[in-house]
């Protein structure tokens, strides 16, 4: 049976785009003060994505929920008592908003905490396309057989990072199948 003073799973809201601030600032503070006692671990779930500019492949991180963090902490004292220090440091790092159930924070269920653990385990073994195409958009194709022709998506497999592109050639429309990378919007529409 786990006491409350044990070590749970919090929900640490931050302001838009603030999540990788506050992290770092949680990190070295954890490292350089005596709050390592309180709060073990800062969770930042994030995916990696391919994209292509200008046509050249890059390679960023997503983050899967963003605007939160997932904080393991000890909260509570033995008698179910906040802890005010650990509180006061996690929702008055530069950036955060505050731990979600505010000066009752909420931790989550196992099950909640090992979804988000295993989506995190199942996204560092794979670099996802990301998509910013969609179906009956124009295109032009820069790479390969086809560049410099335009053409309309059919259809669209992110996982594969591959499109189908209908193309007026030889005076009649035909699907051929391009990377993301060897398309560009058609801005002349």
């Amino acid at each position: 049976m786990s006491s409350s003073s044990d070590f749970r799973w919090y929900t640490l809201q931050t302001l838009s785009n603030n999540e990788s601030k506050v992290k770092r600032h949680l990190d070295k503070a954890i490292r350089d003060s005596e709050m390592g006692d309180f709060v073990a671990e800062i969770l930042m779930p994030v995916k990696t994505v391919k994209d292509f500019r200008n046509g050249k492949k890059r390679e960023s991180e997503m983050k899967l929920y963003p605007s939160y963090l997932f904080v393991r902490a000890r909260l509570f004292d033995d008698e179910g008592g906040l802890l005010e220090a650990p509180w006061n440091f996690l929702r008055n790092t530069d950036g955060a908003i505050g731990l979600i159930g505010g000066q009752n924070p909420v931790p989550l269920k196992a099950e909640e905490i090992n979804n988000i653990l295993q989506q995190v385990a199942d996204a560092a073994d794979k670099v996802v396309p990301k998509v910013n195409f969609h179906v009956g958009e124009r295109v032009k194709i820069t790479d390969g057989p086809f560049a410099n022709l335009a053409g309309n998506i059919d259809k669209i497999d992110a996982d594969r990072g591959k499109l189908e592109v209908s193309v007026d050639i030889f005076g009649r429309s035909t699907p051929v199948e391009l990377e993301f990378w060897q398309v560009e919007r058609d801005d002349r529409e």
